[in-house]
């Protein structure tokens, strides 16, 4: 601006002095209140006997928050736990669960229902109490309503059930088997929907199939390359009238995957053993199409959540060493983005650390992050 461009010294009046000081702060007000984000421990399990991991954590409102997990004790013996809060985080309650928890999905903050190794919980009460929903039982991995009436629960092997009077009948969705993938056992484990259009998408595993991680020889990792597998998927495009069954060949494993407003898909593959990145993050139309929004070598993500306002958050550990893997609880890594291209990171509280994060943002100016280390973090917007 032309009030900058002095070419010679001379005297200004305190008026303009204090209308340059406050021109100034104006300026970088943007990147002040930026910088004021900050990730702070809201919660954390710290008991020398036993350790918290937190497995799922939703918040339908807010105010109201409700996580899952395990707490283990020096005996590897383990217990169910929920963890919630109803006054936005100010206090956390714990309370047993009788199963071992494994997945959360609320429609609002009244109706929610629990995957667990036994089967599938239901409440109707923001998660005060559960009660077992009949005509499902082990394998069941994910629960999603569209609405209170229909949902679905998705699992293995290839278990796809559908329900349209509100979990009282469940029955099998016959195009849950279409797939054909040879001597592989079909995991369905990420749902969604928006409007008509609705995914349902998994991982076919080859049946014994089970490797030593690369972290454990990394000598041998230059030796190897990352084996392709199949990922196996179910598109609607009237509400779940119809399937189309989509099989591919893609490295690594969907372990998550969001319907925006714009119709189009965003996915996360995490990568295991001898790939050279730990994870991706894509947009696009699913199956075509699909670009890289973040990848890096350094930041494995285990979570994405996409925002309100068009931007999204992503959470993400940053592995020890050379390898991609996270053996070891690393450093929790945030990231924000307006436009899913540009990322830049956020400010965490230096003792987050997790081998996996959690999102739950409701909205844009409000959400948390769990881990696997008995931690939730806040998104503090106070600048303090």
């Amino acid at each position: 601006m032309a009030i900058w461009c002095c070419h010679r010294a001379r005297t200004v009046p305190k008026e303009t002095n204090r209308a340059r000081q406050s021109l100034v702060l104006l300026l970088a007000l943007p990147g002040l209140l930026a910088a004021a984000e900050r990730w702070k421990i809201q919660y954390f399990y710290d008991k020398a006997d036993s350790g918290l991991t937190i497995q799922d954590l939703k918040c339908p409102s807010t105010s109201h928050c409700v996580g899952i997990g395990s707490i283990e004790d020096r005996k590897g013996r383990a217990k169910g736990t929920l963890i919630s809060t109803s006054d936005g985080g100010q206090h956390w309650s714990l309370a047993d669960i009788s199963d071992e928890p494994i997945s959360l999905f609320f429609l609002n903050d009244s109706l929610g229902w629990m995957a667990t190794t036994r089967g599938v919980l239901a409440t109707n009460d923001g998660g005060q109490t559960w009660k077992k929903v009949e005509g499902l039982k082990k394998g069941i991995l994910e629960v999603y309503f569209v609405s209170p009436l229909h949902g679905y629960a998705i699992g293995f092997p290839k278990a796809v059930f559908e329900t349209a009077n509100g979990g009282k009948k469940w029955t099998k969705l016959a195009a849950a088997d279409k797939p054909q993938t040879g001597l592989e056992e079909v995991v369905y484990e990420c749902i969604s929907f928006h409007g008509q259009n609705g995914i349902i998408a998994g991982n076919a595993t080859p049946l014994g199939a089970d490797e030593n991680p690369a972290w454990l020889n990394p000598k041998d990792v230059r030796l190897h390359r990352e084996r392709k597998s199949t990922l196996v998927t179910l598109q609607t495009k009237d509400g779940g009238a119809s399937w189309e069954p989509f099989t591919a060949s893609a490295y690594g494993e969907i372990s998550q995957l969001m319907i925006a407003k714009d119709g189009l898909v965003t996915a996360l593959f995490e990568y295991h053993n001898y790939y050279a990145l730990p994870s991706r993050v894509y947009k696009g139309k699913f199956g075509t199409g699909m670009d890289v929004i973040f990848s890096e070598r350094d930041r494995a993500v285990t979570d994405v959540a996409l925002l309100a306002d068009g931007g999204a958050l992503i959470a993400a550990v940053e592995p020890p060493g050379s390898s991609n893997q996270v053996p070891i609880p690393g450093k929790l890594k945030m990231l924000r983005s307006g436009n899913l291209k540009v990322w830049e990171e956020m400010d965490v509280d230096y003792k987050a650390v997790a081998q996996r994060a959690i999102l739950a943002a409701p909205d844009a100016d409000h959400a948390w992050v769990a881990t696997d280390t008995g931690m939730i973090l806040t998104l503090d917007k106070s600048g303090k």
